[in-house]
């Protein structure tokens, strides 16, 4: 069986150096992005009409290694555009961001995608030339402690998270959280306290009460104790979030997300959230 590992940084590396007539060997001939399907050379055709350089660097991959057949991927994206693009300003300028992806494979090609980057980011850098900006790397945290000898295996890791989310659907976080998360989570380089933390998750039922926290897909690690999801947000707003006011129309959009394990407990989350599609849904007339 193929290494889907390989396969993977292959077709980054064709992106990387622009071996387009390189992705087939790799991709499938038909392949499904973002739900829409896509050939390798209309993939190709899309990044070069964006003109300038794209640099696409592979932070941490969290691997199904019983399958060989998914995995979730963080990457670190450096965009220099050649061209105006509809962005005054931002030709010869890095702008650079973190995305997550989820990753399926048949025959050892790539043959579909889920991609979300973070656009928020983005968009911070372009409205603000002056913003310094530092990824929030995976592969710079040192290896997970396994002091105590407690090192869950992939089926444990994703019942363990499976519960998690239970308890946070049931909202029973207040009683339960520590059950799952150790006395500090750092959540995008922000150390919190447990109940700071548990007060992070509760933001969204206050602004949308009737929240549910529907998994998408769940890739449970043992090498890495790492777990990667896209979590998929239903419900109707009734409060401000993301700087968007309710409408009272219901929403749905998701969050990639990968959780480091130490000790059987989640230790660290590297959060991706499509708010940009929350506010557009908010917004639109």
């Amino acid at each position: 069986m193929a290494d889907i590992e390989a396969a993977y940084r292959s077709v980054i590396s064709c992106i990387n150096e622009q071996r387009w007539d390189d992705l087939p060997r790799y991709m499938h001939s038909h392949l499904v992005r973002n739900g829409q399907d896509i050939t390798p050379e209309s993939y190709a055709a899309e990044i070069k009409s964006r003109g300038g350089k794209v640099e696409v660097n592979v932070d941490a991959l969290t691997v199904d290694r019983e399958s060989q057949q998914r995995l979730g991927a963080t990457v670190f994206v450096k965009y220099t555009p050649d061209r105006n693009n509809g962005n005054t300003g931002i030709v010869g300028r890095t702008i650079s961001f973190m995305e997550q992806h989820f990753v399926w494979f048949t025959e050892g090609k790539l043959s579909k995608v889920l991609i979300l980057a973070d656009r928020d980011e983005m968009q911070r850098q372009l409205s603000t030339p002056e913003a310094n900006y530092k990824p929030d790397l995976i592969s710079d945290e040192p290896p997970p402690r396994v002091s105590s000898g407690v090192k869950l295996s992939a089926s444990e890791l994703e019942e363990k998270y499976r519960a998690y989310i239970s308890c946070i659907n049931a909202q029973a976080m207040e009683t339960d959280l520590h059950k799952f998360c150790h006395a500090e989570v750092v959540h995008n380089t922000k150390p919190l306290a447990i109940n700071e933390y548990r007060l992070l998750i509760q933001e969204a039922f206050t602004a949308i009460p009737d929240i549910t926290f529907d998994l998408h897909t769940v890739i449970a690690d043992e090498m890495a104790q790492r777990v990667a999801t896209r979590i998929e947000f239903t419900g109707t707003p009734v409060g401000i979030i993301a700087s968007a006011k309710p409408n009272g129309r219901s929403v749905h959009f998701c969050e990639h997300v990968t959780y480091r394990f130490e000790e059987g407990k989640i230790t660290r989350v590297w959060s991706i959230v499509d708010w940009a599609s929350y506010r557009a849904q908010l917004s639109a007339q």
